[in-house]
């Protein structure tokens, strides 16, 4: 209806106005009609929305649906009249034909219709089965104005709908986001640790240990990288690791500590043992703090925060001259517990059905690790130059070159994530929404590292959500699941 029509009503209420004053005597209690103009309460019906399937190929296929958005709230700022979803709908929602559900002081609403994109608002009488087009709005959205029963028009509500324009639950990677080369120019024996703002690359340039660093913003942007001074000549860049906030790593059976830029010998208790190989840490939601390690003559160690202890009979390791990974789980039920896992390759089992898990709760005295021997058809991945990290509440493995047997459809470098939701028990390949760039760029950067299966490449994740691939040359490629990157609701 146009806003012609609501001369006639004006009309009609004034007329009504008018007899009912006239015609009773002066006893009779006149009617003040109010002024007020606000909208209470705004929301939507049910949309259409573009979804993504998988046809019987397992390629992605597109549809069309419906759901229900009369949930998502609308907040509505009385003082700058505004009105709003904060938590967008989801990606793909078609808002060009929007039912909508208004509740006002007074039911004559009047919005400004757009037809097409650039067109000037029309006033149009607006009832609740009218299908309006949000998607030709301007960036403040469509004015809504209420009329009073007294016949004044109030001023205007900039209205707009929020949809996602990002899948929530993809990965969205910028494959250059940072071109800053390493002072070395090119490390291998890469392993990478991520603390106060700050990423720490160990690796080696020839046979020269180094350590260099770079600060990353919560906006994931890089500065260039720093080499420190005085790197002991012996250091093992695997054994690099964060405990409590401090880096600690492994020289010639040492263990030294980094704090920023300054590296000296570790502050912690002396083992009664040389150290090989630090393998992962674990803080509980309660405080309690353990590092766990592994020693020359292959036993398994534990330092509770004030000492250190031999672990009982558990498992044994693969060949420790490699990067491990690992990752310390929350446990709900218990604020005293964590979970540590590690995971590793089997350098010397080309075919090799699995790769190495092995896990432990803190509460315990050794690892046990996971026997993938057993029949199960979600076997642990045999990675070259492997990464596990914890993220989004789940384990992640990557890397290089797969050996396993029933991962040869998978098996060439960055080529799939694998995803454990049961602590690194089993593995499945993940075919939606976490995946590598299908440019194939990533194995064209890894490829270009001087020695394959040798750390050509490092990876960390940072408080921010951000993933960050450091490769060979220190260039870094950034991803994170979109939606740990979306702003807070309210």
């Amino acid at each position: 209806m146009k806003i012609r029509f609501l001369s006639i009503l004006l009309a009609s209420l004034a007329l009504a106005t008018f007899s009912m004053t006239s015609c009773l005597n002066d006893d009779t209690i006149e009617v003040t009609y109010t002024n007020e103009t606000s909208i209470i309460h705004f929301s939507v019906g049910t949309l259409w929305m573009q979804k993504t399937g998988q046809a019987q190929d397992g390629s992605d296929s597109l549809y069309m649906d419906t759901l229900s958005m009369s949930n998502y709230p609308f907040t509505i700022d009385q003082l700058n009249r505004t009105i709003e979803n904060k938590d967008s709908l989801p990606v793909g929602t078609d808002i060009s034909r929007v039912v909508t559900n208004i509740n006002a002081d007074s039911p004559y609403i009047v919005y400004g219709k757009i037809d097409s994109l650039g067109t000037e608002p029309v006033d149009t009488l607006w009832t609740n089965t009218d299908s309006i087009n949000f998607a030709v709005a301007p960036s403040e959205g469509l004015t809504f104005k209420v009329m009073s029963y007294s016949g004044r028009m109030g001023k205007a509500y900039h209205i707009k709908i929020n949809v996602h324009q990002q899948e929530p639950d993809s990965l969205t990677w910028d494959e250059e986001a940072s071109q800053q080369a390493f002072v070395s120019q090119s490390l291998t024996r890469q392993k990478a640790v991520y603390t106060d703002g700050c990423i720490y690359v160990f690796g080696q340039d020839g046979d020269t240990p180094v350590i260099e660093y770079t600060t990353v913003s919560t906006n994931g942007q890089a500065d260039g990288w720093i080499a420190l001074d005085n790197v002991p000549q012996e250091t093992d860049s695997y054994s690099a690791m964060v405990w409590n906030g401090t880096v600690y790593f492994l020289a010639d059976g040492t263990l030294y500590e980094l704090s920023g830029s300054v590296i000296q010998p570790s502050s912690l208790p002396a083992p009664a043992y040389r150290l090989k190989q630090l393998l992962a840490n674990a803080t509980t939601a309660s405080g309690l703090s353990y590092l766990y390690a592994y020693t020359e003559d292959n036993r398994c160690v534990t330092y509770n925060g004030t000492s250190w202890s031999e672990d009982g009979e558990g498992s044994i390791f693969p060949d420790v001259n490699q990067r491990f990974s690992f990752a310390s789980l929350p446990v709900s039920y218990n604020s005293t517990l964590t979970r540590a896992v590690v995971f590793g390759f089997h350098p010397d089992a080309l075919g090799n059905e699995f790769g190495f898990a092995a896990s432990r709760l803190n509460s315990e005295n050794d690892w046990i690790a996971y026997d993938y021997a057993q029949a199960d058809t979600f076997y642990c991945p045999n990675i070259a130059d492997g990464t596990m990290i914890y993220y989004d509440k789940k384990l992640y493995a990557f890397g290089g070159f797969i050996n396993s047997l029933p991962h040869k459809e998978y098996r060439h470098p960055f080529n799939t994530f694998f995803e454990s939701t049961d602590n690194g028990l089993s593995w499945k390949p993940v075919t939606r929404y976490v995946r590598f760039p299908k440019s194939d760029s990533f194995r064209q950067k890894y490829e270009e590292g001087e020695s394959l299966g040798e750390g050509s490449y490092s990876c960390v994740v940072d408080e921010n959500n951000f993933i960050w691939i450091i490769w060979h040359n220190g260039y870094m490629s950034r991803g994170r699941i979109n939606r740990l990157g979306f702003l807070p609701k309210w």
